[in-house]
C-alpha cells in the first residue's frame, strides 16, 4: 500500500498524492478526484485556495454558466472534468486492523522521515497479513531557483512572480516512489515484510522501516505565490488519462468555458450562502498530460485571474 504524508493535496487539485497541509485556515471542502481507472484520491478541498488567472484582453467566452463542466484535447477526448460526488468510484474499505495499521505507519512517516524522500514500513500491531506500507514526502523548496532546477527538462513553466505582486512563497513537489514505478514481484515484496518483521523482532521496536528511492516520476506540485497575507496556489497534476474532480453536491459554485490565448480554460465561482460570489480558479490541459490549476484566496477579479493565467501561456 502506498500512501504519502502531504498526498491529501490541500488545494483541489490534487492528485492520487496531495498534500496535507493547512495552507489558510479558511473552510476546507471535501471531494474526491480520480487519476485513472487505478487510482483515485481523496482530496481536501479548499475553497480559499484554489487558483485562478488569466488575460482580460485575450480571452473570449459565449458566458455559458454549467454545472459540472469538462475540458478536451484536439481529438475530442476529454482530459479533465468535473462529476458530483455521487458519481465517485467507491471507496476502499479498511477493517479496523489496517485503519489502526495505516494510522501508526502515517504518523512515523511524519515523525521520521525528511522532506523528499520515502521508505517502506512495517508495522507488527495491527499486522496479521504481515502488509508493508510505502510513505514519502514531497520535497519542499523555499527558492524558485532551486524548484527551477529540480523540474529542470519537464515542460511546466515556474514564474518568479504572479501578476498584482504575488511573490514565491514556497513549493511542494511529489514524485513517485520507486517501487510504484517498477512494483516488485509478489515473493520479492514479502520477502521485503518478512525481512522487516525480523528487524521490528530484534530491535524490540514494533515497526521497522527501509529507505527506498522517489523517482523522477513527477505526481504533481503545488506553488504559493503571497503578497501580505493574501496567497494564491498553481497547482499541476501529471495525468496522461483523464483526470476527474467529484465535488459533494452540497458546495453550490457555477463554471465557465473561457478561451485564453487558444487554450480552452474552465473558470469556477464558488458562491456564498447568500449565493454571492466566493473564491474562484481556472482550470486548463497542456499537451493533455499537465492539468493547471489557479487556485485564489485574495477577493480577485475573473479578469485578474486570467491575466495571471495568461502569464504560464507566454
Amino acid at each position: 500500500m502506498t500512501l504519502d504524508k502531504d498526498q491529501d493535496l490541500k488545494a483541489l487539485f490534487h492528485d492520487p498524492h496531495i498534500p496535507d497541509a493547512d495552507l489558510t485556515g479558511q473552510v476546507m471542502k471535501k471531494l474526491y478526484a480520480e487519476r485513472d481507472k487505478k487510482e483515485r484520491f481523496f482530496v481536501k478541498y479548499k475553497v480559499g485556495v484554489l487558483v485562478a488567472m488569466g488575460m482580460l484582453l485575450t480571452v473570449s467566452s459565449g458566458f455559458a454558466a454549467v454545472k459540472y463542466g469538462a475540458l478536451k484535447n484536439e481529438q475530442g477526448q476529454a482530459v479533465y472534468e468535473v462529476k458530483p460526488l455521487k458519481q465517485a468510484p467507491p471507496q476502499a474499505k479498511y477493517s479496523e486492523e489496517d485503519t489502526r495499521r495505516i494510522g501508526m505507519s502515517r504518523d512515523l512517516a511524519e515523525e521520521l522521515l525528511p522532506d523528499g524522500s520515502a521508505a517502506i514500513f512495517y508495522i507488527v500491531p495491527n499486522n496479521s497479513n504481515k502488509q508493508t506500507d510505502t510513505r514519502f514526502k514531497p520535497f519542499v523548496f523555499n527558492d524558485v531557483s532551486a524548484l527551477r532546477a529540480k523540474m529542470a527538462g519537464k515542460p511546466i513553466k515556474i514564474l518568479d512572480h504572479l501578476e498584482g505582486n504575488y511573490k514565491f512563497e514556497n513549493a511542494k513537489v511529489f514524485f513517485n516512489p520507486i517501487n510504484e514505478v517498477n512494483p516488485p514481484a509478489p515473493d520479492e515484496k514479502a520477502a521485503t515484510a518478512e525481512k522487516l518483521r525480523k528487524q521490528a523482532e530484534e530491535s524490540g521496536k514494533d515497526y521497522a522501516m527501509m529507505p527506498i528511492e522517489l523517482s523522477d516520476d513527477l505526481l504533481h506540485f503545488r506553488t504559493v505565490y503571497k503578497q501580505g497575507d493574501q496567497e494564491v496556489a498553481v497547482t499541476v497534476i501529471k495525468s496522461k488519462d483523464t483526470f476527474t474532480a467529484y465535488v459533494d453536491e452540497k458546495i453550490d459554485f457555477e463554471q465557465e468555458k473561457i478561451t485564453v490565448k487558444g487554450v480552452e480554460m474552465l473558470y469556477t465561482e464558488y458562491k456564498d450562502k447568500d449565493r454571492k460570489g466566493g473564491n474562484k480558479n481556472i482550470t486548463w490541459n497542456i499537451d493533455g498530460e499537465y492539468t493547471y490549476q489557479l487556485d485564489e484566496s485574495a477577493n480577485m477579479s475573473k479578469e485578474d485571474l486570467v491575466k495571471i493565467a495568461e502569464a504560464f501561456l507566454n
